[in-house]
């Protein structure tokens, strides 16, 4: 007969009462040790309620107690969870030897059923190569898994290996079939048919995680708001650790609930190991600057890069939004030789497009404009595409072509709205705005001026608000931000050296500038310029 306190532990724990069935086996093992098969589920407890470093002993003694009573099929499925905690609690060397302890045990016990286990762990160890092969020999590994497991009903192995077969695929440049794959990974979660709930936290975050690697930030939306579902029907547990915590944050952000996603963010740099917390820093820090807190925004970056999180290209628009152009623009060309691989261009490019407009290089806002449009005729998909029309359009108004900026605005504006993300759709028609004041239509542009405006205050976007309110487009017309700074302070009577001095930029930046002025007025004087200025009501 069972103790009265195990039996309740396990019942608590069938009915996912985590905190309740951890408290009645934590009773039972202190009057009599509870058996190694009591202890799995004791352990998996304390994994959900974050209780990791409690996890870990409990299940080590259940491999133990399995290993000393010859149950290999069972040790060996210990020692793949043991591998599974100590990897989430971010020490991958005593994992890889718990996945050889395995592999060790299935080849000398000859199991057969528990071989797809081997193969899953080391499937999703191969993921961490850089090289094709490897990761192909991972989607191997991963398919071999599930065909092991799905004549014996091992659903938690053939889940696991279907993530990391759908994650081979994506880095393998298969992203409608990487994705497939991951679908049919929740197909089996959402039905159910999971055994045991660690897997079906790690779903939620492994298929967030990889929609919003591949810009999918429609999926990305849908499998959140299932997860979300999913946690408060459990609300004790604890499954979104860490990096997963991030991804929240990431899509409460583009949803604009800019308070939620600080939250999450906040979540996450206090559970994530610091190796890892850099990946949080940085979002509160793209956060505190969205929201006009530029001097937590520059701790936060300074934190992310301390603990290994490229503080870019989060910093060089905080240079930018502080009028410190020229330290954006310094940043902005070295990572733009620095920067290789698609995806850290694709996250780069459209800050590097702003950067360059804001300085008057409109000829390399426009070469990164066109590497944009060329990343989303190969990705097909929408938020790449309003990605590059955005960019487009920000790079021909630096041209002075402000028709053309306007149809890619126009355009993007409403890719952004379809995509009900407001933050970038009130950026796309702030642009626009100003394209059609340049154009001389003032309704137009007043009316998207209008539009950007309400969401800005709505979002507590205060530097974009500031910036809108402060360089009405009807007034500026063609000329960039800092472009109307310079005319303002030459219209006053300054100097090329002066103006430098003012705005804490070199003479040369300060002649590119005038150069552009006269180009997109059509003027060839300072004269000329200071006419401008006090037409268009700029002093």
């Amino acid at each position: 007969m069972p103790h009265a306190r195990t039996d309740d532990g396990r019942k608590l724990y069938d009915a996912q009462a985590w905190a309740a069935a951890l408290e009645a086996f934590a009773q039972a093992d202190r009057e009599t040790p509870l058996p190694s098969a009591d202890l799995m589920p004791f352990g998996f407890c304390a994994f959900l309620l974050g209780h990791e470093e409690q996890s870990i002993d409990l299940l080590g003694r259940a491999f133990r107690g399995f290993l000393g009573a010859g149950d290999g099929a069972a040790a060996a499925r210990a020692a793949f969870w043991l591998a599974f905690v100590h990897e989430s609690h971010g020490d991958p060397a005593r994992a890889e030897a718990w996945g050889r302890r395995l592999a060790e045990i299935v080849e000398d016990a000859g199991l057969g059923a528990e071989r797809a286990l081997v193969c899953s762990g080391l499937g999703h160890v191969a993921l961490a190569s850089s090289d094709p092969e490897v990761i192909r020999h991972a989607l191997d590994l991963s398919r071999e898994a599930i065909e092991l497991a799905r004549p014996v009903g091992d659903t938690d192995t053939s889940v696991l290996s279907r993530l990391s077969a759908g994650w081979a695929l994506l880095r393998l440049g298969s992203i409608d079939e990487g994705l497939a794959e991951l679908d049919d990974a929740m197909a089996v979660v959402t039905s159910g048919e999971v055994q045991t709930p660690i897997v079906t936290g790690a779903a939620y975050c492994s298929v967030i995680s990889a929609s919003l690697r591949t810009a999918d930030v429609a999926r990305a939306r849908e499998w959140t708001t299932a997860a979300s579902d999913w946690c408060s029907r459990n609300p004790e547990l604890v499954p979104f650790r860490g990096e997963c915590l991030v991804h929240r944050s990431v899509v409460k952000m583009l949803d604009g609930d800019w308070p939620g996603a600080l939250a999450e963010a906040t979540r996450a740099s206090e559970r994530l190991h610091p190796a890892d917390v850099g990946l949080a820093r940085y979002q509160m820090g793209e956060l505190h600057r969205l929201t006009g807190r530029f001097t937590e925004a520059e701790n936060a970056y300074r934190l992310a890069n301390s603990a290994g999180r490229r503080p870019e290209p989060g910093l060089m628009l905080l240079r930018l939004a502080q009028g410190r152009a020229e330290a954006a623009e310094v940043s902005a060309r070295r990572l733009e030789r620095e920067l290789a691989s698609n995806a850290e261009r694709a996250e780069f490019l459209p800050a590097y497009v702003e950067v360059m407009a804001a300085v008057g290089e409109a000829g390399l806002a426009q070469a990164a404009a066109d590497e944009l449009a060329d990343m989303a005729n190969a990705a097909h998909g929408p938020v790449p595409s309003a990605r590059a029309l955005t960019a487009a359009g920000i790079a021909r108004f630096a041209a002075g072509e402000a028709l053309g900026a306007a149809s890619s605005l126009r355009e993007a504006s409403l890719r952004w709205h379809d995509l009900g993300m407001p933050y970038l759709e009130a950026k796309a028609r702030a642009s626009l705005g100003r394209c059609y004041a340049a154009l001389g239509d003032d309704d137009a542009a007043a009316l998207e001026i209008e539009a950007a405006r309400g969401a800005f205050e709505r979002l507590g976007a205060g530097p974009d608000l500031a910036a809108i309110l402060g360089h009405l487009p009807s007034s500026s017309g063609p000329l960039t931000p800092r472009e109307v700074e310079v005319v303002r302070l030459v219209a006053k009577g300054l100097t090329n050296r002066g103006v430098a001095e003012e705005l804490v930029l070199s003479e040369k930046t300060v002649a590119r500038h005038l150069a552009n002025i006269y180009t997109k007025l059509g003027i060839a004087s300072r004269t000329a310029a200071t006419a401008y200025a006090y037409d268009h009501h700029l002093l």
